[in-house]
């Protein structure tokens, strides 16, 4: 059998400004770019990126929560992925992270900087959203940005479930949909990636993958990006 994470449901864990630079290659989009962070959670990209200049939203359905809850739920999700690592560490690349010290230092460090920014800006900045459906408009966003949801929680989320969210994306931004990374739990690549590649849905879309400079799960270097 296969090792992977353990996990009930999907875990709600914060990623920085420096790892969506990488993941997501934020370095060759505008400066204008209106940018959708799609279910990001606890990730400190959209407070990192707004001092920085990026026009960011992020999305997520635990927004009607409290910040007390929020941090609750991200405390043990933490302690819970913290808790499995020793046993999996084959299947990451200790390049980005140096130890699961270094991992968890991280990840307390993006859901303190998202809790700070969420208590200051909850209805300007973070949208509460219940995917697929949203109450954004036509072309809202020029690029969105999918950030380990779809794909990764493949036993989670069904193929019918990962296109129903994509097309919603695709309807509110107007120039792209990236999303990362391409492998499963366990370090291989989804299933729904061909499933989608092959859906005739798609095919009035441009889609490509691309390797990024980022990988901390095996394999997991690639994102794909749809475009109108």
């Amino acid at each position: 059998m296969d090792k992977q994470l353990d996990l009930k449901n999907i875990a709600l864990i914060g990623r920085t400004f420096e790892e969506y630079y990488r993941m997501f290659d934020i370095g060759n989009l505008p400066a204008n770019e209106n940018i959708l962070d799609v279910a990001s959670g606890v990730s400190s990209f959209c407070a990192e990126a707004s001092v920085k200049g990026y026009n960011v939203t992020a999305s997520d359905r635990i927004y009607t929560s409290s910040p007390l809850e929020i941090e609750k739920k991200c405390r043990q999700d933490l302690d819970e992925v913290i808790k499995q690592m020793p046993g999996l560490v084959e299947l990451f690349t200790w390049n980005f992270f140096k130890d699961i010290q270094a991992l968890r230092a991280q990840r307390e460090k993006a859901y303190k900087l998202f809790i700070e920014d969420f208590k200051k800006y909850t209805a300007k900045k973070y949208i509460p959203v219940e995917y697929p459906a949203t109450d954004f408009t036509d072309d809202q966003f020029t690029t969105s940005l999918v950030s380990h949801l779809l794909f990764l929680y493949e036993d989670h989320i069904n193929y019918d479930l990962h296109k129903k969210i994509i097309l919603e994306l695709l309807r509110i931004t107007s120039k792209e949909v990236r999303i990362f990374p391409l492998v499963n739990l366990k370090g291989k690549k989804s299933s729904v990636v061909d499933t989608l590649l092959q859906d005739k849905d798609f095919g009035q879309y441009k889609i490509s993958v691309k390797k990024v400079n980022y990988e901390f799960m095996k394999n997991g270097n690639e994102m794909m990006i749809i475009k109108h």
